[in-house]
């Protein structure tokens, strides 16, 4: 079966509250699981988009049964660093970005996984998530 998983982040102030989350569908759009949290008290937007696509990697990886999975979050900042395509440069996305970067690369390793970029409103479900909490 394929899979397909979103993630998001948000914050409020950036750098502020910041909250992600993150959604997995079945191939008939079912949502089979999801969960929200706070990715950290004073973190940017793009820190907390990060933590939404490694806590569903987290997740993946703990799944057995996920063998096959595409991937879609609304921060091209986030896709772009993880594929490669572009380099991070920020210090403070460093430590996410290589959680991410270590998990992407070891899940498809042995899974089929794509990581690819939506337009935000072809991410309501993750965005709705990530917006949980923020006050």
């Amino acid at each position: 079966m394929n899979y397909k998983g979103y993630f998001d982040g948000s914050s409020k102030g950036n750098p502020g509250p910041a909250q992600c989350g993150w959604a997995i569908l079945d191939s008939e759009d079912n949502i089979i699981n999801h969960k929200h949290r706070t990715a950290s008290v004073d973190r940017t937007n793009n820190y907390a988009e990060y933590m939404g696509l490694i806590e569903l990697l987290r997740y993946i990886d703990e799944t057995i049964s996920i063998t096959e999975i595409d991937i879609f979050g609304d921060s091209k900042l986030v896709i772009e660093q993880v594929k490669g395509n572009w380099r991070c440069k920020a210090i403070n996305l460093k430590p996410v970005y290589n959680e991410a970067l270590r998990l992407y690369k070891r899940l498809t390793e042995n899974r089929n996984i794509s990581l690819t970029w939506v337009p935000r409103e072809k991410n309501t479900i993750a965005d709705s998530l990530a917006q949980k909490g923020i006050l």
